[in-house]
């Protein structure tokens, strides 16, 4: 009987980290272009004016319930870091992507 349980118990560790060492699905160009363009309409017309160009580095990721959240936003300005959290935190995306991370490179250019 403890023959039988300890090589259950070590199946069952097996099939365990073969899964968890599972890799996940590569996202494709097409996809990638796809968040892009959602990412940018969610940026759209910012609510401060804009003089001078500003660049940003976000770093976001999806959650289960396939919504963006703002990790981080590397910017001189603090107008930018607070305007990218306000747009971007919690938005659903229409395109599948949970548990997808990403760094983001934002450029905001004077309408001028």
């Amino acid at each position: 009987m403890k023959t039988i349980k300890s090589i259950l118990l070590g199946i069952v560790l097996l099939c365990a980290t073969t899964l968890s060492a599972a890799e996940k699905p590569k996202i494709g160009p097409d996809v990638l272009n796809e968040v892009s363009k959602e990412i940018a309409d969610l940026l759209k017309s910012p609510s401060f004016e804009v003089n001078e160009e500003m660049n940003a580095f976000i770093s976001l990721v999806v959650n289960d319930e396939n919504e963006l959240v703002v990790l981080s936003v590397e910017s001189e300005n603090q107008l930018v870091e607070n305007f990218v959290k306000s747009r971007l935190n919690y938005r659903k995306m229409t395109t599948h992507l949970e548990g997808s991370h990403f760094k983001v490179p934002l450029k905001i250019t004077s309408t001028y």
